[in-house]
């Protein structure tokens, strides 16, 4: 396309791009075809209509015509205000990755390493029984390891377990965005790396950091979080849904079996986060008030798209509504909230499907709408290259990252909001990654410290 996007602009528009030019002018065009669907030449036809190029002469014909595609690109953000350049991400294209690892349906590792210190663990031994095929090899310690094996990222999501001893990641605060209010959530490091495959992912950025690691000195985590707790004055929420999945390999850790009563009996608000519906072994456990099981969700369509691997909306809201019967906490999360053309009717389908099957009051709901930073979105391209969710109006925001303008942002908080609050008044409901404006402007809330109280009480 680059080649021959230049010479038709020569020879339609008599400009000769530069390199610089040529990939700005590639990247807007490219992204007008995948959001709306219509063709290059439909796109420099309408551009040749309304921009008025032989009005211009050099750098102001570069001008006008990016202008006029960067409008069409962004028409909602473009009604409100004129955009700086500053704020556009128009990398190189590239090709998407022809061999990228297909995740499967049902979790299968291909390799088991296992550091030597914990060879003799439970976690080993509940690996060896279920996949007896599957070769287990022992190294010193994982980092020694990456260190002579390289990994590509299209090997990302190769189903390789690494079982270690963790000696550091222990416990830390959820790393919130620089300038945005905390919502003063914890962090309980049980593992890295997840076997579902989500386009929008955050770990794709960590190349070398194939597969999934899994802690198997529990133990040691407990006796952190016991001289931890001695510190507390007040009770904290604290998950382990960051950084992997709390429950899609439960039926192999069993962590849960650990987890739960261990929490149980100190003075926090415990969460399990999911994508799966994988909860045999909470079922064995008894409910505690502090405990929360939660759900992420998302419209069918982008579960199926989006999602790979994960449980259905179905199963998901199947598995809540069996552990909210059995007593347990329940909590969702709207996170990513993905804008469309169709978001609303998809989101409050959702929102309407999400009380007919499930009553009110849940321990909370979160929202959170798309965002990601650069390179998260050049790798999502490499290898989700049927993705468009990164073709709406995503622009640098504050933070560095790409993000929705504030007044999407915010209309899109006020609609869900709005749509939960007519079937739900009591569960409390709060931002994911925001700054203090939206939050006082959406909830009234505008301290770190308020958002704490407001969602343990």
């Amino acid at each position: 396309m680059n080649q021959r996007l230049k010479n038709i602009l020569k020879d339609q528009f008599d400009f000769k791009a530069n390199k610089n030019q040529l990939q700005s002018l590639e990247r807007l065009i490219f992204e007008i075809m995948r959001r709306d669907q219509v063709s290059q030449k439909s796109i420099l036809s309408s551009l040749k209509e309304t921009a008025n190029i032989e009005k211009y002469s050099g750098s102001n014909k570069f001008s006008a015509i990016k202008n006029t595609l960067i409008e069409r690109r962004y028409p909602l953000t473009w009604a409100q205000e004129k955009i700086d350049s500053k704020r556009l991400f128009l990398s190189q294209l590239r090709n998407p990755l022809d061999d990228n690892w297909q995740v499967r349906k049902v979790f299968k590792p291909v390799e088991i390493f296992v550091e030597r210190s914990v060879k003799d663990s439970y976690l080993v031994e509940n690996f060896r029984k279920r996949f007896p095929e599957t070769p287990i090899k022992q190294i010193s310690r994982y980092s020694q390891y990456l260190k002579s094996n390289k990994f590509t990222l299209a090997e990302l999501k190769k189903p390789i377990v690494f079982i270690i001893k963790e000696k550091w990641d222990f416990l830390k605060p959820c790393p919130c965005t620089k300038h945005h209010l905390r919502c003063g959530y914890w962090i309980f490091n049980l593992g890295f790396g997840c076997p579902y495959d989500c386009s929008y992912c955050f770990l794709q950025q960590y190349t070398n950091f194939p597969g999934i690691l899994l802690p198997a000195n529990i133990d040691e985590f407990f006796n952190k979080f016991d001289n931890f707790s001695k510190k507390l004055k007040e009770r904290i929420r604290i998950g382990t849904g960051e950084f992997c999945d709390s429950l899609a390999l439960d039926h192999i850790t069993e962590y849960s079996k650990k987890l739960i009563p261990y929490f149980k009996t100190k003075n926090v608000i415990f969460e399990l986060k999911t994508k799966s519906a994988n909860i045999k072994n909470i079922l064995d456990i008894a409910p505690s008030k502090n405990i929360v099981i939660s759900w992420s969700l998302n419209p069918k369509a982008l579960i199926t798209s989006e999602e790979i691997g994960a449980a259905s909306l179905d199963e998901r809201l199947a598995g809540a509504r069996i552990l909210q019967t059995a007593g347990y906490g329940i909590g969702f999360h709207f996170d990513p909230i993905i804008h469309s053309n169709d978001w609303q009717h998809s989101y409050k389908h959702l929102i309407d499907r999400l009380y007919s099957d499930l009553n009110p009051g849940f321990a909370w709901i979160s929202l959170g709408t798309l965002r990601c930073n650069r390179q998260l979105k050049t790798r999502a391209e490499l290898r989700f290259p049927k993705s468009n969710i990164f073709y709406s109006e995503l622009l640098i925001g504050e933070d560095k990252k790409l993000r929705y303008n504030k007044l999407l942002r915010k209309e899109i908080y006020a609609k869900v909001l709005e749509w939960i609050r007519r079937y739900d008044k009591v569960t409390p409901i709060y931002l994911c990654m925001e700054d203090k404006e939206l939050w006082n402007q959406v909830l009234k809330i505008d301290s770190a410290e308020k958002i704490e109280e407001y969602l343990i009480k």
